[in-house]
């Protein structure tokens, strides 16, 4: 029954008949693209595999180009996409891989291009960026609650679900165990992965609290006592801890300490402090793993994880430096006991060589400047806040993928920054406005 991936795209294309396609974004692909896991796959002969994630990000993707370009303005980030696009399959065909370079560029059009030009003309342009961010975060809060069942019970109800209908396929995702109790991942195959996707929720759901963008209760949940915006909260955090994952934890520590300065009384102030803060932490949080990386026999789970990681760099940096410009490809070669790369920079270094990890930290790195311009400069005092947000949920993802690769929804979610950064509003003047007021939902 895999062909069930199909579901998706009938009815994203059935929703395009009838509805904008923003509208069919915000009701089909967002519940899509967060909800269903994409490690199962539909494969049919010469075709590329689908998963349920392309499969609602196609359609929509080419609507987009014969509808929304018209907003399209060209930049910067434009050229280091396609750049890493064309690397990423580049590299197979420099290899010898021909059937594995068009697979490449077929995935990398649905979940990287598709989802940048969503951020980019889809969104802000449609003044619907409250709308998508309510509809993110009510998916995730599903999904959340739905998950918890994996924190006792050590077993994933979305693989064991969605399992019954790919019975040729063995998913290599299975729950770990950590301190006692499954590590949640939910939809997203890995709890690393979750992890990402709840430092992206958290942010947002504190957002809109501060903001009071959420109606006092659930509409049909009106017996709950505890106000929606605090419980959508709690539960982003309740279940970013259960993911065990101290990456993600790593990158709540910087994206809600950047996301705090659209709060503070004097913003360039409270920029300042907040910078030279994860400046000296980061900086003495990175020599201190790496003094405890290096003392010796591994005395606990922990010191072995960051053992691994610090040793993957002595080991792969020669093999990513003797793959040249554009990389290896998929079939790089592994060093004995070292097959998971966890790193996104260094993963990248490997299969696409240097040219393609260089053009994804470009990427990365607009994306966070792009969002800094547009909280410095920006209309409102709410566009500001927004900004805030944005730049702090990308310097989180950005600094949690040194300690993990990016993929199944968290590769979509990166690119989907980066084209919304791009989108947000920008004065003429620079000027750093005093938040006001908060607007009232209603």
């Amino acid at each position: 029954m895999p062909i069930i991936i199909l579901i998706p795209l009938v009815v994203v294309l059935f929703a395009l008949f009838r509805d904008s396609v923003q509208k069919t974004f915000l009701d089909f692909v967002i519940p899509a693209w967060l909800l269903l896991p994409i490690y199962f796959y539909w494969k049919v002969a010469a075709l590329p595999p689908l998963d349920f994630s392309e499969a609602a990000l196609l359609p929509i993707g080419i609507l987009i180009v014969f509808k929304e370009m018209k907003s399209w303005r060209l930049s910067v980030m434009d050229l280091w996409l396609a750049i890493f696009t064309f690397s990423s399959c580049y590299s197979d065909s420099l290899a010898g891989h021909h059937t594995a370079w068009i697979f490449d560029l077929f995935h990398t059009l649905c979940e990287a291009v598709i989802p940048y030009m969503i951020g980019k003309v889809l969104i802000e342009q449609h003044q619907s960026r409250v709308a998508t961010v309510r509809r993110m975060l009510l998916v995730l809060f599903g999904a959340c609650l739905f998950s918890w069942y994996e924190y006792r019970m050590e077993q994933n109800p979305f693989s064991m679900i969605f399992a019954r209908f790919f019975p040729g396929e063995h998913t290599q995702w299975r729950t770990q165990i950590r301190w006692g109790f499954g590590r949640v991942a939910g939809p997203f195959g890995q709890s690393e992965l979750a992890g990402i996707m709840l430092v992206f929720g958290l942010t947002l759901a504190l957002w809109m609290a501060w903001q009071h963008l959420w109606e006092p209760r659930f509409q049909h949940l009106r017996w709950l006592k505890m106000q929606k915006a605090t419980l959508i909260t709690i539960v982003m955090a309740l279940t970013l801890f259960m993911t065990q994952a101290r990456g993600p934890w790593l990158g709540a520590a910087v994206a809600l300490p950047v996301l705090w300065i659209s709060r503070a009384r004097n913003v360039l102030r409270a920029s300042v402090i907040v910078g030279l803060l994860l400046v000296v932490v980061g900086g003495a949080g990175s020599y201190a793993l790496k003094k405890y990386a290096a003392s010796g026999e591994p005395q606990s789970n922990e010191q072995q994880t960051a053992q691994y990681r610090s040793q993957l760099l002595d080991n792969y940096l020669p093999v990513a430096e003797a793959g040249g410009p554009w990389g290896w490809g998929q079939d790089f070669p592994r060093a004995p006991g070292q097959g998971s790369i966890d790193n996104e920079y260094l993963f990248l270094g490997l299969t696409q060589g240097w040219i393609g990890s260089l053009s994804f930290a470009l990427i990365g790195v607009s994306a966070a400047l792009r969002a800094a311009r547009a909280a410095a400069m920006a209309p409102t005092p709410f566009d500001q806040s927004f900004a805030l947000c944005l730049l702090g949920i990308v310097l989180g993802v950005m600094t949690v993928i040194f300690t993990v690769f990016l993929g199944n929804q968290t590769y979509a979610l990166f690119f989907l920054l980066a084209g919304w950064a791009q989108a947000l509003p920008v004065r003429d003047r620079l000027v750093l406005p005093k938040p006001l007021p908060a607007p009232v939902y209603s």
